[in-house]
């Protein structure tokens, strides 16, 4: 289990997504990048979105998902990281829609190869013992894509739009049964809660989040949410409401620097557990 033990400075959000019905599997978690998509062409944006997708959230709630991701450059992915790295703690989420939108937003300004790497950790029901412990697991997730000023526009409801899309590569399903076990505090580890058994505790399957729709009210909300962060910033958009323009001159000459070299408006997150 690869345990994230520093703080990391990103724009972050998540989303309970009202859009479109997704079918499941019945028992399989899946989880996955919605956007961007392998192989596909951008054009350049103010913002570049990463999304990532909770499908079946009903079985997920126990499984304290954890999303560790960056973006890398260059024509060998050596060119250095676009916006820092973004980590997005799932294990409190109160997942209210199915499917969760979990997503943050990047400053990609040339053109080039890109790369988002994505590891996501979970904790299933570890039974070998006396008593049960979590057993933590993660996947990696690697999608490839490439920037140009004469790419496709980043439009996330155009992308998502048409039905029938798979992208079994850029996702993976859990085999969640329907048992649940209570970890209680040891004098190893402090974790206690609810843990999920699981068939494996390995992916078992292939997800497939090109099946997530966006439309274009989880499209707003996200914009909306990006604009209220960049108002809250070092040097806001100019059509911020004016309440804005005193409070942002209060950020920390520290937290200002970090923001700046990694591209993104921040927010602190603590470890993963």
């Amino acid at each position: 289990m690869h345990l994230i033990s520093r703080a990391v400075w990103s724009l972050v959000g998540s989303l309970a997504y009202f859009g479109a019905t997704v079918a499941n599997a019945a028992g399989v978690v899946d989880m996955g990048v919605v956007f961007p998509r392998i192989n596909e062409t951008y054009a350049l944006t103010d913002w570049f979105p990463v999304v990532f997708a909770v499908q079946n959230t009903e079985l997920a709630k126990n499984l304290r998902f954890s999303i560790s991701s960056f973006v890398r450059s260059g024509p060998d992915l050596n060119g250095g990281l676009a916006g820092g790295d973004a980590i997005h703690k799932l294990q409190n989420v109160n997942y209210t829609s199915d499917p969760y939108l979990v997503y943050h937003y990047l400053k990609i300004v040339d053109e080039g190869p890109y790369e988002l790497f994505a590891s996501v950790i979970w904790a299933s029901c570890d039974e070998r013992g006396e008593q049960p412990l979590f057993l933590g697991n993660s996947t990696n997730l690697v999608v490839r894509f490439n920037v140009k000023k004469d790419g496709q526009k980043v439009d996330l409801v155009a992308a998502t739009a048409a039905e029938g899309q798979s992208c079994p590569e850029q996702g993976f399903g859990l085999n969640v049964t329907d048992k649940t076990l209570e970890v209680s505090p040891t004098l190893d580890s402090r974790l206690n809660g609810t843990c999920a058994v699981l068939a494996s505790p390995s992916p078992t399957t292939t997800g497939n989040p090109c099946r997530v729709r966006i439309d274009a009210d989880a499209d707003a909300s996200m914009s909306a949410a990006l604009h209220t962060a960049l108002c809250k910033g070092l040097n806001p958009p100019s059509d911020c409401p004016k309440e804005n323009a005193a409070a942002h001159q209060l950020v920390v000459a520290g937290v200002a620097s970090l923001a700046t070299a990694f591209g993104a408006i921040s927010f602190l997150l603590a470890s993963f557990m």
